[in-house]
């Protein structure tokens, strides 16, 4: 006598667990991630020292130390010898009890102190006084002949070419060497520090970090560069390739037309992305938002002179272009807070920029609140040769 089998799962069944299994999928994907977890920001009452919590995370401590805008080749320099000054005195300093490191940027030098929870905090004072004694600059004399060598070998292609030209229009440089600038931009430093700290409980630091760091926000005198208007500059290219730079200064970051210019550059990069191939171009777009300036610069690149095309793509600017810019910005933003050093990172630049504490929960709202006509108005305005700072290299015929 054989046995009948009978399989433990029948067909109609099976039909049932994948049109099942089909529907729960449909429906996970369309709920997508969780909403962001916004960690909360605070500051003292000098808005010198902000703060925010995160549990099971290490302390985090930067000291963010303010500097004229590095965009000239002098210094750019500056800012990489200042660096390597405060990192050499970090570790004379060195501690296994804490780790450091030392960032460069365009408008400041972040130094970051991070130490485990179990950890006492670092000798702040001492480190402090350690960084901001005065500089001896003639020691410093072969470190910057090393980072003049690395600069002259990566400024050789012609589009950095381009690129320094409008950096020296936008902050002309004087005769005076780095060396001897090295000293009172170094001090200056000092003269009006911010700090950041993040981690686990780091609302019980803000009482020792204002006990042995400066709390006063007092003026920093540094000057920054302003643009003026100037007549299209025209050069010759090194090779067979047109290369077109429309540049212009924009306001700082904290400033209330900020959304309006960063969504306009992303208008800028997206309608490029989409005619690029259309014309035959290659682009490059320079863009930030410093503390008392901020600069963009588009480079168009080709085998004709872009210039003529320029009113083609002005027309192609329209609020269905902008939405799109708009929510991708939205959504790039979205996913990068999802990460907790991200907002870290963010805390720094809400520190330094003096920027209100909720600014990484309102972002989004601010990026798509804004009004598509003004934004269509500055992509434009963008697009057009007449720009403040016009470059064009052609080739020799």
């Amino acid at each position: 006598m054989t046995n009948e089998y009978r399989p433990i799962f029948n067909r109609k069944y099976l039909v049932g667990l994948v049109w099942f299994s089909l529907i729960a999928i449909l429906i996970l994907s369309s709920m997508g991630p969780g909403a962001v977890e916004y960690h909360d920001v605070d500051s003292n009452d000098s808005q010198t020292l902000y703060w925010m919590e995160l549990d099971d995370q290490p302390m985090q401590l930067v000291f963010l130390l303010a500097t004229q805008p590095a965009l000239n080749t002098t210094q750019q320099q500056l800012q990489q010898l200042k660096s390597l000054i405060l990192q050499q005195r970090l570790r004379a300093l060195a501690s296994p009890t804490y780790s450091y490191n030392v960032t460069p940027r365009q408008d400041r030098i972040e130094v970051t102190l991070s130490w485990a929870n179990e950890q006492p905090a670092p000798a702040l004072n001492r480190i402090w006084q350690a960084l901001s004694k005065p500089v001896d600059a003639s020691r410093w004399r072969e470190p910057l002949k090393k980072i003049q060598a690395r600069d002259y070998l990566a400024e050789q292609s012609a589009e950095q070419t381009l690129v320094n030209r409008f950096y020296q229009q936008l902050q002309p440089a004087d005769d005076t060497s780095v060396l001897n600038l090295l000293g009172p931009s170094y001090a200056e430093l000092f003269t009006a520090p911010l700090f950041a700290i993040s981690g686990e409980d780091a609302e019980d630091y803000v009482e020792l970090i204002e006990q042995q760091l400066p709390q006063t926000l007092r003026p920093t005198g540094l000057s920054y560069p302003d643009s003026q208007p100037a007549a299209l500059l025209r050069e010759n290219s090194p090779d067979k390739t047109f290369r077109l730079l429309l540049g212009q200064t924009l306001p700082p970051r904290a400033s209330d037309s900020f959304i309006t210019h960063r969504i306009s550059a992303q208008v800028i990069q997206d309608l490029l992305n989409k005619y690029q191939d259309q014309h035959n171009l290659k682009f490059r777009i320079l863009w930030a938002s410093l503390k008392h300036i901020g600069f963009q610069a588009l480079i168009l690149e080709g085998d004709q002179n872009p210039g003529p095309i320029l009113p083609q793509l002005q027309q192609q600017v329209n609020e269905e272009l902008v939405e799109q810019s708009q929510n991708r910005l939205a959504g790039i933003w979205q996913e990068r807070m999802r990460d907790n050093m991200n907002q870290v990172a963010a805390l720094s630049l809400i520190a330094f920029y003096q920027l209100p504490t909720d600014t990484m929960e309102t972002y989004i709202d601010q990026l798509l609140d804004q009004d598509p006509d003004d934004i269509i108005k500055q992509t434009q305005r963008a697009l057009d040769a007449s720009q403040p700072i016009s470059i064009i290299q052609s080739p020799v015929l």
